[in-house]
């Protein structure tokens, strides 16, 4: 009687195949320098071999900075719209009182994301920065 298994197989589960080389070992990060080095930012600021940066250290600084301002300019806005409307005598003065206090929340929207793109992209560039240096150390690169 013939069995559905194939041959050195004895019931059961089928063997499973071998797996790939690229599946032998698991994925490890790199594990190079960071950016948060362990100068402090005055070390990282007269480090003349620039080997640590004091962007990143920077960035939380310049976010929080960037919505203060951005929140400031949006209240401007909006306080320029109801100045328009009160001294408007429903003409365009109105109207663009009107506008300028539907629109101040999306101009604070924008500002902020804008804000936010320009910093992640700064942050990842210098993260791309750090990943060629441990491959470059690590002997991945020649």
């Amino acid at each position: 009687m013939a069995t559905p298994y194939g041959p050195g197989q004895q019931g059961g589960w089928p063997q499973q195949p071998a797996q790939p080389h690229y599946q032998q070992q698991p994925y490890r990060p790199p594990t190079g320098r960071r950016l948060d080095n362990d100068k402090g930012f005055f070390g990282a600021l007269f480090d003349f071999s620039f080997d640590n940066f004091i962007a990143p250290k920077l960035v939380k600084f310049l976010y929080v900075l960037s919505l203060i301002i951005t929140t400031i300019y949006a209240i401007g806005v909006l306080i320029f719209g109801l100045i328009s409307i009160a001294a408007g005598d429903g003409g365009p003065s109105t109207l663009s009182g009107l506008l300028l206090i539907v629109l101040s929340p999306l101009v604070w929207m924008v500002g902020l994301i804008v804000t936010r793109l320009y910093l992640e992209l700064a942050i990842v560039m210098f993260k791309i920065s750090d990943d060629i240096k441990d491959i470059r150390d690590s002997g991945g690169m020649r």
